[in-house]
């Protein structure tokens, strides 16, 4: 049976039809770009050239209810009712951008994944998803009776930043003038990466001899090219990565895997994968030998939200 499904994020909009898990037609637009959601989904229509399915999926990132969506990056209200009544749809579902993600780990394979070290994945056991992007999101997947896979949403980037030792407490310092309330998702994202960058600039005595930066992705590519301070960002985006893996970790004993989704880690992978995320993952004190057996993945599928958002409508087939 033939749906819509989207996934909206701070940055990026991704739209596809969808026939059972295959995706037809998928179209990517800068979010900024719309005023609202109706305003994106008729830009869809007139970019297809047909009518749309009357079964929809809609993951947006923010503050999710079954009757609407307030984006927190996006600042759109995603109104259920209105959507129903402007496209005449059947069926309607809201989901948070990290809930709809979540279900698409059920349609990955293998092959569609990196692996960042622990034991193997117990298929029936809990997954959590973490991903940084324009914010950072977390959640949680168990699977239920009839072999369907139920996502536990939360808004667990909003979480305070626990430092652990000396650095990362300056950093807390450094973050609380700007923010005071500092938050995880303040680091983990493409924001934080750049608030890393001029933490450790702020630190060097050097800016006048170092180069400045007003976009993430120019940090990431200096660190991969070597430039020190560059470097030394991202290598603490990985740890405290890890470090935050490992608490969502701990309250979920998540022995089906961890999973990294979104851009930025797939960009940072060669570091990613020295092995600092999975040091301040498994950095735990006595809990470390449960950690050590928890496996960690990166997501490589573009499009994680689009099939979650498919598999979502084939559970209310």
């Amino acid at each position: 049976m033939e749906g819509l499904v989207t996934d909206i994020g701070g940055t990026n909009a991704r739209i596809a039809i969808a026939e059972g898990l295959e995706l037809k037609t998928v179209r990517v637009y800068p979010t900024r770009q719309f005023q609202g959601a109706i305003e994106l989904f008729r830009q869809f229509q007139a970019d297809i050239g047909r009518p749309l399915p009357k079964r929809w999926a809609v993951g947006a990132a923010g503050v999710t209810s079954p009757e609407r969506i307030h984006g927190t990056n996006i600042g759109w209200d995603i109104v259920r009712d209105e959507l129903v009544s402007t496209f005449g749809l059947e069926l309607c579902i809201l989901l948070n951008d990290f809930e709809i993600a979540a279900y698409g780990l059920a349609t990955l394979g293998r092959d569609q994944l990196v692996e960042l070290g622990g034991a193997s994945a117990k298929a029936s056991a809990p997954r959590i998803i973490l991903g940084a992007g324009t914010g950072l999101g977390e959640a949680t997947c168990v699977l239920c009776p009839g072999s369907k896979w139920h996502v536990l949403k939360s808004e667990g980037g909003h979480a305070s930043l626990a430092p652990t030792d000396e650095t990362e407490i300056r950093l807390l310092k450094f973050l609380q003038q700007r923010f005071g309330h500092v938050s995880y998702e303040r680091v983990l994202s493409g924001q934080g990466i750049l608030s890393l960058y001029e933490f450790f600039l702020s630190e060097s005595g050097q800016k006048e001899s170092v180069p400045t930066f007003d976009d993430p992705s120019q940090v990431t590519k200096a660190a991969l090219e070597g430039e020190p301070l560059s470097l030394k960002a991202v290598e603490l985006f990985c740890r405290i990565y890890g470090e935050e893996a490992g608490n969502f970790a701990l309250k979920t004993l998540p022995f089906g895997g961890v999973f990294l989704s979104g851009g930025i880690v797939l960009h940072i992978l060669p570091i990613l994968q020295k092995g600092l995320f999975r040091k301040g993952f498994e950095s735990k004190g006595r809990m470390k030998e449960i950690l050590r057996n928890i496996p960690v993945f990166v997501v490589k599928e573009p499009y994680l939200g689009l099939y979650g958002g498919a598999y979502r409508l084939l559970q209310e087939s």
